[in-house]
């Protein structure tokens, strides 16, 4: 018999409404059964009346294989629904999972919108806040301690766009809000969490020239009144907004893209810690820069303090047309980098997908479960009705769909969702087993590779393939475990477990 490579931990691409239908994945939160539950939003026809709505907010449930059990959507009748930003949604100790965002029906009418969902993903309420006139978007909130929330995002109600702090209590009734921002140019805040002594930190970008944002990092006290605000980068017209972290210590992680200075609005993937004062405890850039590139949110590991970060990295193909992977990083609570890696989706439809991740999650098995969007194919030869659709991604501790995957030397990429593209027989082997690869024709290489890698961690052995039939050697092996990796010269492409009697 033949043995193909296990599905992948965790990777789905998962359209809600069938194809054509634009699908976007913004943040996501595991039950205490063990499912997940992804949110996001995209538009829908309501079969009922045939409207189509520009947007609607919608809940995806998979379990722990990822298999998809079930989906709903806060579905407002003549009003658009849409979800806020990257992690934007919390557990509560109830089991329900809350979501903030918004609903518009018309031209200057956005409300901010809080819904609640049951642990097995039906929507089970919702309001809107509207505190005073003009237009509201809430893009993230965090539970509080009275049971309440505290949500920050965009107003008009000051006569420009400004950021806003709002708090309401548990049942989502406003207690107060605060503004914060230019006086009379437009700013944005997509983040927000818990400070010392019951404050808080908002992140956003700010518009520091008429053309130009930079980075704003805000702290306010219990009511919302400001402490101080730190501004951070050079001015360009399109830049990452600061998602915000409090860690451990207190202080303040955020996450974003930092402008390099260079041509084409080139950002480095960055990561930077501030005291509770507000000054730069580090600050660090990963990789090389360019354009689009960056993160959109970060959450801490509980029990290393590391941190777990992901976003987008952009490339250009041979025509010249830009294209994104998804990118995580893992660093230490110092900020230095433990690893980073890309993963781009691949499947029988589509062989060359790009996509982004915007909210990740550390997982009880030491891992991680990242969600985003993924598009069209690369090359742009996508297939008749092929649309957006939501991604989700799980890892290991090490960033890989299959362990080891971080033992070849030079991998900077993972395709993932490759299920066949290695077969081997006989599976449990002794002595050699023979290996099947079958690969996309965009991905056969001359310089395809094999690495055996033990249940430890070890890099056993390597050698180089063929696409076709190949040879495994064994001998001198000892029985036991192993993880048998694809590759190329720098990209991950498969794994299966391999089984020495």
């Amino acid at each position: 018999m033949c043995s193909p490579a296990p599905a992948q931990d965790f990777n789905v691409r998962h359209d809600l409404f069938g194809w054509q239908q634009a699908r976007a994945a913004y943040s996501a939160e595991q039950t205490a059964a063990g499912d997940l539950l992804v949110f996001g939003n995209g538009p829908w026809l309501d079969s009922a009346t045939m409207l189509t709505y520009s947007s609607v907010c919608s809940v995806e449930r998979f379990d722990a294989s990822g298999d998809f059990l079930a989906q709903d959507t806060a579905f407002l009748d003549l009003q658009a629904s849409y979800i806020g930003w990257s992690n934007c949604s919390t557990s509560l100790p109830d089991g329900r999972v809350v979501v903030s965002g918004g609903v518009t029906d018309g031209p200057d009418t956005n409300r901010a919108s809080i819904y609640w969902f049951s642990s097995t993903g039906m929507l089970v309420h919702s309001v809107q806040l509207l505190p005073i006139s003009r237009s509201w978007i809430a893009y993230q909130h965090k539970n509080t301690s009275d049971g309440g929330f505290i949500l920050t995002g965009v107003t008009s109600a000051t006569g420009v766009q400004d950021i806003f702090l709002l708090k309401t209590d548990s049942l989502g009734n406003v207690q107060w809000w605060q503004t914060y921002g230019h006086p009379t140019r437009s700013d944005i805040a997509t983040s927000v969490d818990h400070a010392p002594d019951g404050g808080y930190y908002i992140g956003g970008d700010y518009l520091a020239t008429p053309d130009g944002k930079v980075q704003w990092i805000v702290r306010t006290d219990s009511v919302g009144n400001l402490i101080w605000q730190v501004w951070d980068g050079q001015p360009v017209e399109a830049t990452f907004s600061a998602a915000v972290l409090a860690t451990f210590d207190g202080n303040v992680v955020y996450a974003a893209g930092k402008y390099s200075g260079g041509s084409d609005q080139e950002h480095w993937p960055h990561l930077a810690k501030l005291d509770t004062a507000g000054n730069t405890i580090w600050d660090q850039t990963y990789g090389t820069a360019f354009y689009g590139t960056g993160f959109f949110s970060v959450a801490e590991i509980t029990d290393s303090h590391d941190l777990i970060a992901c976003g987008q990295r952009y490339y250009v193909n041979n025509l010249n047309i830009p294209y994104s992977k998804g990118i995580l990083l893992r660093a230490n609570s110092q900020g230095d980098s433990l690893w980073m890696r890309e993963y781009a989706y691949f499947d029988s439809t589509v062989t060359d997908c790009e996509g982004t991740l915007r909210d990740v999650q550390p997982t009880p098995d030491g891992g991680f479960v990242a969600v985003g969007t993924t598009y069209g194919a690369i090359n742009g030869n996508n297939p008749p009705g092929l649309s957006q659709d939501v991604w989700v991604v799980k890892v290991d501790s090490m960033g890989c769909l299959v362990p080891g995957c971080n033992i070849p030397l030079g991998i900077t990429t993972q395709i993932t969702n490759l299920k066949g593209a290695l077969c081997v027989a006989p599976n449990p082997a002794h002595g050699q087993c023979t290996v099947q690869v079958e690969l996309p024709e965009t991905l056969r290489s001359a310089h395809l590779r094999f690495a055996v890698v033990s249940a430890q961690g070890r890099l056993i052995r390597e050698q180089k393939v063929a696409h076709g039939s190949n040879t495994l050697d064994l001998s001198g092996l000892a029985p036991g475990l192993y993880h048998l990796h694809l590759a190329n010269s720098d990209t991950w492409l498969a794994g299966a477990k391999l089984i020495i009697e």
